[in-house]
């Protein structure tokens, strides 16, 4: 059976995610922007198991999930799932924070 995972947001994840749904807002609907930020909160949930998605090519410390134009970064500790940033693929890589 398979490892029961805990995932963790970090505060600048959060923060990450507060930002995006404010810039969706600006350009979509309320509606709009709430879905993707659905979407983008509720990928992790879809990882099996720890290594399931590839490391990052400009972050190499961290895999990712892309979902649209957001990549999802997050690293494994045991059980647990942190989700490090959310990073907007239409910025330059250089924006990224990690």
């Amino acid at each position: 059976m398979p490892q029961s995972l805990n995932i963790i947001w970090s505060a600048r994840a959060r923060a990450d995610i507060l930002e995006i749904y404010n810039i969706l807002l600006e350009k979509n609907s309320k509606e709009t922007a709430r879905k993707i930020r659905k979407e983008i909160v509720s990928a992790p949930e879809g990882i099996v198991f720890p290594e399931q998605f590839q490391y990052d090519e400009y972050g190499f410390m961290y895999r990712r999930i892309i979902v649209r134009n957001f990549k999802i970064f997050y690293y494994a500790d045991g059980n647990k799932i942190v989700i490090v940033s959310v990073f907007n693929t239409h910025k330059h890589p250089s924006l990224m924070k990690g």
